[in-house]
């Protein structure tokens, strides 16, 4: 009579299987964590550059205001963003259109934040 003898547990082939799954899983959690954190940032600087267009759009509502393009810098969250206003005169004499752009580039080629407003002579 011949003894069979049973061996359990995994050969070397599933395990290295298995360890590949896991490495691949891991490497998309990883990358999707990264991402999450990039996107926060930019969500925080896109927040701060929208207070920086807000702040230029309070100061033009509380002082009088002729049609022109200005421009400025103003720091925010240690970040020098550059805001530029235009100001329109709109169909009706008694209202001028604000579009306030602000960047972190001098030239404006990409806005972080733009915002428009209304102001009543």
């Amino acid at each position: 009579m011949h003894n069979k003898v049973f061996q359990s547990g995994f050969t070397l082939l599933e395990v290295i299987v298995s360890l590949a799954i896991l490495m691949i899983a891991l490497t998309a959690i990883i990358t999707a964590g990264s991402n999450r954190a990039q996107t926060l940032i930019e969500l925080r600087e896109r927040n701060r550059a929208l207070l920086v267009a807000n702040n230029v759009l309070e100061k033009y509502y509380t002082e009088p205001v002729t049609v022109g393009v200005f421009d400025g810098k103003q720091e925010n969250g240690n970040i020098d963003w550059n805001w530029q206003i235009s100001v329109t005169q709109t169909n009706n004499n008694h209202i001028y259109r604000l579009d306030v752009v602000v960047s972190k580039d001098n030239d404006f080629s990409y806005s972080s934040a733009q915002l428009v407003g209304f102001k009543w002579k």
